[in-house]
Formats: structure tokens, sequence, C-alpha cells
């Protein structure tokens, strides 16, 4: 395959996020179309993955399309797959790893599936080289291929990622139940943080700092994938890495190095702070966030207009659903009380703790984390409440927040 034909190409996501990828891509000057909840396509060449590796925020990974092909066993799979020019394409001194999926009656494990592919692979290899390349089971530092089947309709595709996308490189250790990168850019997205340059971002309880991380790199206008060294399709023959280098210089003259919007996080656990501190270091971003050790009560807030984005416990992975009731209940007192004229967000996933919060969204979107349903909960905070006793019980008051700074 000459790399400047065009082909499908496949952005895939998480569950809930294909809509915001698809922004994204709209963004990008595409014309994106949802292939299925989880991925988007559109039509372009190698360097179109290359551009989409550096910039997309929500996506896991992106996928080039090199076969398709109506198959009704593994027999035909291998046969397929055999035909193909892989010489041509893979690099011989470098790895291979293969991922799917497969869904057909007759295969009862995908990895079989995957084996299959990856025999055809490195038997095609042997037939017209006389050398057997090296497979993994990771991708790092490997060529990547994917599988999509579906019935009787597969798909290959080389995976120009490998390690997926949501691999930033900043967070090298997380907090407790850390929220996915893409999943967290999926959030700050969707409810439009870095639209208005005015609007501050505050995270209360950040744990890890991921949401204010990614809020803080979109204010820059910096491209994901500008650090990362580690992209599959560095490992494919005949690859212009002239094109990367200009893709990537092109990238850092859209940097805003100094954004104006006010960002800020905090969290009641210092050891989570210190952590958070550590992460946005390392992303380049720890002076233009104001970190504050702090019940979520008592963070700083300024003038709005502002976002709140919260990503509290929801019971699933770390408490009782029973425990965590006042807490929701103190989330819709807090924004009464303190955040009158602002935007609030919740991502939960737990339905009914969101309930708790006592207010009305204006706006619900349904996202995954991992297998877990959640809604990412949206609210435009007004003066008063109908429930003046949840301010009174949480520690609101009619002057809470008065001294806040601006």
């Amino acid at each position: 395959m000459n790399w400047t034909e065009k082909t499908w190409i496949v952005a895939t996501c998480g569950r809930g996020c294909a809509d915001v990828l698809k922004a994204e891509l709209k963004a990008l000057g595409y014309e994106p179309q949802e292939v299925s909840a989880t991925s988007v396509g559109i039509e372009g060449d190698l360097r179109d993955a290359m551009r989409l590796n550096l910039w997309l925020r929500t996506a896991n990974r992106v996928l080039f399309e090199v076969g398709g092909f109506e198959i009704d066993s593994a027999d035909e799979l291998y046969e397929a797959v055999r035909e193909l020019p892989w010489e041509d394409w893979l690099r011989p001194d470098a790895p291979f790893h293969v991922h799917g999926v497969a869904q057909h009656e007759t295969i009862r494990d995908p990895r079989f599936a995957v084996l299959r592919c990856k025999d055809a692979i490195a038997d095609r290899f042997v037939a017209q080289t006389g050398s057997r390349p090296d497979s993994t089971s990771t991708p790092e530092g490997a060529s990547c291929v994917a599988l999509y089947w579906k019935e009787n309709a597969a798909q290959i595709f080389i995976d120009t990622s490998g390690i997926p996308l949501s691999h930033r490189g900043y967070r090298w250790r997380g907090w407790v139940a850390p929220l996915r990168e893409t999943l967290a850019a999926s959030i700050v997205l969707e409810v439009g943080s870095g639209q208005n340059p005015a609007e501050a971002f505050i995270g209360p309880m950040c744990g890890s700092g991921t949401l204010a991380i990614e809020a803080a790199w979109i204010t820059q206008n910096r491209a994901p994938g500008l650090a990362r060294e580690d992209y599959a399709f560095l490992r494919l023959n005949g690859v212009d890495t002239a094109a990367w280098q200009e893709l990537k210089a092109e990238a850092r003259t859209k940097f805003i190095a100094a954004p104006r919007t006010w960002i800020a996080a905090s969290d009641v656990d210092a050891q989570a702070i210190a952590c958070a501190r550590e992460n946005a270091e390392r992303a380049g971003v720890d002076r233009l966030i104001r970190f504050h050790t702090c019940d979520f009560r008592d963070t700083p807030l300024p003038k709005p207009p502002a976002l709140i984005v919260m990503n509290p416990e929801y019971g699933e992975r770390m408490g009782l659903e029973e425990r965590l009731v006042p807490l929701y209940e103190g989330i819709g007192a807090y924004f009464k009380a303190k955040c009158q004229g602002m935007r609030g967000a919740v991502f939960t996933g737990n339905l009914p703790l969101g309930r708790k919060i006592g207010l009305h969204p204006v706006r619900r979107t349904a996202m995954w984390n991992g297998d877990i349903e959640c809604r990412l909960l949206e609210f435009d905070i007004y003066e008063g409440t109908r429930d003046a006793r949840l301010i009174r019980k949480h520690g609101g008051g009619e002057n809470a927040g008065a001294d806040a700074p601006q």
C-alpha cells in the first residue's frame, strides 16, 4: 500500500464518547461518520492517521484499514490475512503485536482468532522473505495489527497508535480509582470547558488531578500526543518521518504557554494533592493550576463565570452507597450556597446518589467508565433554593463564599 492513498481510518473511544470524538474530528477539518457506539471513521491517508494520533484527546486508538473480506471460519480468516502483503508494510526488525475482537458462531474465544491472524502474518513473512518475524503479547515497541470480525464480515487494520492514546505520559501514579485520561478529556470537552477563556475551571475532589490537567491542556491548545515518543506507525516500512516532524512543529506553533483561564483543583487528602502536583508538573501545567488541600466546600472560588467539575466516589469501587448519601447532599448544598451564577457538573456511576444532589440537571450524558454506566450531570446554578434545610445541614449559608478570592 502507498501510504499516501486514502483508506478508511477508525478512531476508537469509550462508550458514550463518540459524539465528542466526532466534534473533535470536525474541528480538525474532517467529515466523521459514526461507525459504532465506540468508534468514529473518516477517509484519509497515513499522514491523517499521524495527525489524529497527535491531536485527538478522546480517542483510544487510531486504526488504518488495510483489508476487508467476508469469511465464515478461522481457516478462511487465516487465508485472507495471509494474502495481504505484510512484508511491504511491517518492518522485519520490529516485533509485531495483534489484538482484536471476534464475534462469530465458530469462535468460542476471540484469542483464537487473534492467534490465527498472528500465524498468517508470520507465515506470509516466511514465504516472502525466508525469515519469521518476532511477535509479542504487548504493543510496546511493536508494529500493531487489529482485527474486527463480526458475523461474516472481517476488517484488518494497522493500529497506528500501539499503546493506547490514554497513556499521555504524565500520570506515573494514580490516586484511588483514577479516571482514564481520554475519559477525563471527554468529560471536560462535553461540558464545554475551554470554549470561553474567561470561564474558570475548578476541580474539587481532584484525586490525581486528571480532570484539571486535561482542562489545562485544552486551554493551552496543546496537542495531547506532542510529548509522546512511542507510536506504532513509526515502525512501518516507508513511513514519512519528515511529515511527522512537520506535524509536531505545526502543533508547537499553536501552543499557548500561558493561557488566561483560571484553573484550580482541591482535595481533602494531602497525599492526593501531592500526587496531582507531581502529575501536573510532568504535564507541564503545575504553574497553571492552583492546588488546595481542603474539603471541597472550602475550595476557593473566583467570580463567575466558572465551571465546577466533580468526580465523587459512587460506591461501585470505593465504598458503600449509604455512607455516600451525605456527600452527594453536600454537593448540592455547596452548589446552591457558594456557586451562584456558575455552572456545575458531576460525573457519577450511581444514579440514585446523583439524585441526592437535589438539583435538576439541565443536561444528562451517558458515559461509561470501563464497565460502569455513568452519567455526566450538568447544572446551571442560580440564586435561591427550594430546600434551605440542605444548605444549613451541610454548612452553607447566605454569606458562604463571600470571601473567596477574585
